[in-house]
């Protein structure tokens, strides 16, 4: 005789332990943690009858944290716009740059600007698309990009300027050229460059390979495309 109620308890049990298994099946895979930012690139822009002021004060920030870890820390002054300004850094570890962040010297730099300032102190942290350590520089001509694209194109976008990054890395008179993305917005990335002449810059922005790198982000670009040149704060 049949014991139904056996049948039934069993019947229950397997499609609870087959329940489990579809749930397990499909759960989302963990989070993976955040990337590193040791990056932070930060852009200042002044009153102009306050450009020396906020030289004076930018280099002294710099030389104060010489040799207090940063890795890189450049100041950059616009060319043909002196009252913009930009800081260029790299830390050993997000956290390095996050305490250096809330120091005295960066809190008493940006107490010391904010009067100077016609609009906000703009930090914003970085992580590595393409980078490469280099050791000294002579660059004439620092340029720092800002590229923007549309979150359906983000990592079309990306992948078109890292082929850029890695065929324009040591070109004729390149010293350096690195992406960088930015952590709170991963579809806006900025393209760090240094050129041993003027020349060498404006031989590499008309060259077949940059060329051909504005024409295919074209379409995908949320904004202009932002390129500012630089000479370094002595």
């Amino acid at each position: 005789m049949v014991d139904y109620r056996r049948v039934l308890v069993g019947a229950a049990v397997a499609a609870i332990m087959l329940t489990g298994e579809a749930v397990a099946q499909t759960s989302p895979a963990p989070t993976p943690p955040p990337p590193e930012t040791p990056w932070a690139i930060t852009y200042i822009e002044v009153v102009p009858a306050q450009v020396e002021a906020a030289r004076r004060l930018l280099a002294a920030y710099r030389d104060a944290l010489n040799g207090k870890g940063a890795l890189e820390l450049s100041v950059l002054q616009q060319i043909g716009r002196p009252n913009q300004l930009a800081i260029v850094e790299q830390w050993p570890s997000g956290k390095a740059r996050e305490d250096n962040a809330g120091s005295a010297p960066a809190r008493e730099l940006r107490a010391a600007l904010a009067p100077l300032l016609i609009a906000p102190y703009d930090e914003r942290p970085h992580f590595a698309l393409s980078f490469q350590p280099r050791t000294g520089s002579d660059a004439a001509v620092h340029v720092v990009t800002h590229v923007d694209f549309i979150p359906p194109k983000r990592d079309e976008g990306t992948a078109e300027v890292r082929k850029l990054v890695e065929a324009s890395r040591g070109t004729a008179g390149n010293i350096r050229f690195d992406a960088l993305v930015q952590a709170s917005r991963p579809n806006h990335l900025t393209v760090v460059e240094c050129w041993k002449t003027a020349a060498d810059q404006d031989a590499h922005s008309a060259a077949a390979p940059t060329r051909s790198f504005r024409t295919a982000i074209g379409p995908m670009s949320g904004s202009l495309y932002d390129e500012r040149l630089y000479t370094l704060l002595k």
